[in-house]
Order: C-alpha cells, then sequence, then structure tokens
C-alpha cells in the first residue's frame, strides 16, 4: 500500500511538473506571438505621432521658421522742410510676427494705429515691437540697421501722424540694405539702396 501511495504521489508530482512545464512553454510561446503584435503596435503608434506632429505649426515653425529675415544695413529717416503743416511728425517703425495681426494692422489707417497702438502693445507684447520716432519738419537721422537686422518678421511696417487724414501706411520687410524713410509735405516713399 506503501509504495502505491508513494507511487500516486510521485506521479502526480510529474503530472503537474509536465503541466507547469507546458504551461510555461506555451505562455513562451505565446509571449514570442505578442512580442512582435506589440512591436508592431509601438512602431505604428510613433509613426501616427510623426504624422501629426509633421502638421503642427511648431515643428514647422522650428524647421522652417515663418517671416522674412530683415536684412537691414540702416534706416535713414527725413522728414522734409514745411513737412506736416510744419509740426513735427511722429514715425512708428512696427515689427509685427503673427501674420493675423499683420494683416489686421494692414488694414489700418495711421490715424487708427497711433489712437490705438498702447492698447494693441498691451494685447500683443510677444509679436509687436514698436520703436517711436518724432522728428520735426528738415530733420533726419540715420538708424544702425543691427537693432532690427535678422529679424523674423510677418511684417515690417512704417505708420506716420501726419495732420491730413489718409492711410501713411507702408510696408518695409521686402526692403534690403540702406532703408530709406523719406517724409514729405503730406505723404512719404520708402525705397532702400542695395548694398
Amino acid at each position: 500500500m506503501r509504495n502505491t501511495t508513494h507511487l500516486s504521489q510521485a506521479q502526480k508530482y510529474a503530472d503537474a511538473h509536465a503541466q507547469t512545464q507546458i504551461s510555461c512553454t506555451s505562455s513562451h510561446r505565446n509571449l514570442r506571438f505578442k512580442q512582435p503584435m506589440f512591436l508592431n503596435f509601438q512602431l505604428t503608434l510613433v509613426m501616427l505621432v510623426m504624422l501629426t506632429l509633421s502638421g503642427c505649426s511648431t515643428v514647422k515653425d522650428y524647421v522652417m521658421p515663418a517671416g522674412v529675415k530683415l536684412d537691414w544695413e540702416s534706416v535713414a529717416v527725413s522728414v522734409d522742410a514745411g513737412a506736416n503743416r510744419d509740426y513735427p511728425l511722429a514715425i512708428d517703425v512696427v515689427l509685427v510676427s503673427d501674420e493675423a495681426l499683420a494683416q489686421r494692422l494692414l488694414g489700418m489707417s495711421a490715424r487708427d494705429w497711433f489712437s490705438g497702438r498702447n492698447g494693441l502693445r498691451k494685447t500683443y507684447p510677444d509679436v509687436l515691437s514698436i520703436d517711436s520716432l518724432e522728428l520735426a519738419p528738415g530733420e533726419s537721422l540715420t538708424l544702425p540697421g543691427k537693432r532690427w537686422s535678422g529679424r523674423r518678421v510677418a511684417a515690417a511696417l512704417v505708420f506716420a501722424d501726419y495732420l491730413v487724414a489718409g492711410p501713411h501706411l507702408a510696408r518695409i520687410d521686402s526692403l534690403r540694405g540702406r532703408v530709406q524713410l523719406a517724409f514729405g509735405a503730406n505723404e512719404f516713399t520708402v525705397y532702400s539702396l542695395e548694398k
């Protein structure tokens, strides 16, 4: 009787060990099959994220920054004698790094700009840069271009606060070299002298 009991216990142990071995082997097989499927899922997920990011403006801006890179050697400003009915002329050079805001500003007159610039400056401190000048008729000055050169902008604009009504606005981001701002009696012209 002892032999049978001992044998049946040995048989149970052998059966349990065989069962565990089969279970471990089958779980390893399952891991082998699951691992490539898991890797395929990871690859698919990574590709999906990359495709999504390629449409993201942040990635595009990092790879290809938006806007025009300014290349100004200098900016010469001159106001003709007798201009603006012989009153000093307020002039703003405005750099905008946001395309939507640039379009909005391009639709404004100088009068609208000068009455609303402080509010715009507070609302858009990170995308709006304003350099303000005031020259009397007959005055001129030349500013070094390094002040602006190398910056990327959606638009660079000049507003002049003439006493007479009118748009008094010019876009100057496409100019290169020595930029010239020439203010006449009631209007102004902009041009550049290439390097």
